[in-house]
Parts: structure tokens; sequence; C-alpha cells
């Protein structure tokens, strides 16, 4: 059974780090802070750490204020469960040095191309989100999934379904997530907090977004671009602009959309959305990035132009049918 590894690895230790990607999204809050909840609720010690801040729409969740930036973290850890990363790198590398070198490290995930670390390690690339892998774990150990998980793991499914729109969204994880709403989760607090919502700042930074709008492969690719002088502009963060990405695959008659962040000088965060027929997971993995067939990002350093060119170059070499385009 692959729950019985996890079940020695949590009784065999008393303190425990919990790290996930950087950018984290509501999978990776909703996986960890669920997975918080059921430690503590065994009397564990734990720390959620993050290379990167919680997003604002997920700071309705229970916990989510104890989650600490991983630079502020003492470390190291030996007993660290990596959840929803490929690779343990994905982690970013203020997170990666807290991880003890002798350390045992647990791996949950969902991505395809994962590289195969961690022991104990549950991978199943069926599986809508990390969360509903951190459900069948609690469900196996006999965790009772109380409020404070429901909403958290109802949180992490809701968000890499996309609110069950997308193509991941199976007879089972509707059956799980009646369960969690019967536990505790609130469907419409959830979906309001997750897409309903943008601060003042993250409309203007929508509007400069919407207006940089182009089209690439004949309509194929549709593109939105966000520099440093927007940013300033909106007075918005990076953080503002979660979400944006949606209005650029949803154009009629795009295949694929991506979203071009200048995050700061020389810094470029790309995020990449598919309806299905273009592998997204091999384009962001040609730049050292990944995620998911119809969803993946990837972070690049280098001139905005620059970078823009060359992965819109490979997106578009993707929707044609050929292999994604070299980096340079």
């Amino acid at each position: 059974m692959p729950y019985a590894g996890f079940r020695a690895f949590i009784d065999a230790h008393d303190d425990f780090l919990i790290l996930s990607h950087l950018d984290p999204d509501g999978d990776a809050i909703g996986s960890s802070l669920g997975l918080d909840w059921a430690l503590r609720s065994l009397g564990k010690s734990v720390t959620v750490a993050n290379e990167s801040p919680v997003p604002a729409n997920l700071r309705f969740l229970p916990g989510s204020s104890e989650v600490r930036l991983a630079r502020d973290v003492p470390g190291p850890s030996r007993s660290v469960f990596v959840l929803d990363c490929s690779s343990v790198d994905r982690v970013g590398t203020a997170a990666l040095a807290l991880i003890a070198p002798d350390a045992q490290v647990a791996c949950v995930d969902h991505h395809a191309g994962s590289d195969g670390f961690g022991n104990p390690r549950l991978v199943n690339v069926d599986a809508s989100a990390t969360a509903e892998l951190i459900y069948e774990i609690l469900e196996d150990y006999g965790i009772p999934i109380t409020p404070e998980i429901a909403a958290a793991l109802y949180a992490g499914i809701a968000s890499d379904t996309g609110a069950f729109r997308f193509r991941n969204t199976t007879p089972r994880v509707l059956r799980l997530a009646a369960r969690l709403v019967e536990r505790g989760a609130d469907p419409s607090r959830t979906a309001d907090s997750l897409f309903g919502r943008k601060s003042p700042a993250g409309l203007r930074v929508l509007g400069l977004a919407l207006a940089s709008l182009e089209s690439r492969a004949g309509g194929l690719v549709s593109a939105l671009t966000i520099s440093r002088a927007m940013f300033d502009q909106a007075q918005a963060a990076p953080e503002d602009a979660d979400g944006i990405v949606q209005y650029a695959q949803g154009v009629y008659g795009a295949r694929v959309g991506v979203l071009i962040q200048e995050t700061a000088p020389g810094e470029v965060r790309i995020s990449f959305r598919s309806d299905g027929t273009v592998d997204v997971n091999l384009v962001a993995g040609r730049f050292g990035g990944g995620g998911h067939r119809n969803a993946a990002g990837a972070r690049l350093r280098g001139e905005l132009g620059v970078v823009r060119e060359s992965v819109l170059q490979a997106v578009e070499q993707a929707v044609n049918g050929g292999p994604p385009a070299p980096r340079g």
C-alpha cells in the first residue's frame, strides 16, 4: 500500500517542516495547511514555510497567517514534507536550505515528469490536485477531517480544477469535494476568495495587462505582458496579477494563453494555460519550469522583451505541432 510509508514516517518524528513550490497556488497552500492541521491534531510540532508570501486570495484559510517565509525559518530540518513539487528544487533556494543533508523527505505530488525524489513518496498524475492525495493519506491514517482541514483541502482542489471547470474534474473529485463540504468547507466563500475578488491594485494592473493583449499563430496563442513600469503605474505587486493568465487563455480561438510578468529588474515570470490540446508543461520545462499539461509556469532571468519573444516563439512552435523552440 502506498500509504504505509507515510504512517511510519509520521509516527517516527515529532517535528515536521512542510514546504511547497515557490509562487504557491491554492493547491500548494491548501495541501500544506490541511496537512499542518492534521499533524498538529496528533500532537506534532509543525512549521509551514514557503519561498514566497501566501497570495492574498488564500489568506482566508485557517492557519494561513502562520505560514512563514523560508528565509525567516531557522533550519535545517530532518523530517520534511515537500508537496506539489515534481522536483525538490522547486521549493526555491531559501526553502531548499532548510532541508538537512540527512533529512528524510516525504513527497506528495500529482505532476507529470516527477524526478523520483522522496521516501515515502506518493505521486499520482491522475489526481486532480495534491490536496486529493493528502486527503487519502489522512483517511488511511484515520485522522478525523476537521473543518479547518476540510477548508484547506477543498481550496486546493477548487484551485487546481478551476472551480471544477477544468478537464481534471472527475466524478471521484466531485464526490471528495462533497465530503469536504459535509465536514465544514464553505464552497461559496472559497469560490469568492479564489476567483471572485480582486484588490484595487489588482484591477488596475488587470486593465493595463488587458490593453497589452496580442495574438500569435493566427489567434491560437494569446499573450498578456506586464512590465515593471506597469506594476508601478498600477501601484501593484506581482501577487496582484494572480489569475490574470486566465483572461489570455479565455480569448475565443486561443489554444494557449500566456502571461509574461517582469517581477523585478532582469527577472521574468511566465504563466501558461492550455485548453488541453497543447502540453504547456513541455514548453515550461524548456525554460526550467514545469507544472501540468494544461497549466505550467517558469521563471527566467533576462531582459523582458528578449525573454518574451523567446517564450512566444516556443509556444507558437508547440501549437503548430513541433517541439518547443530552443531558448535563446
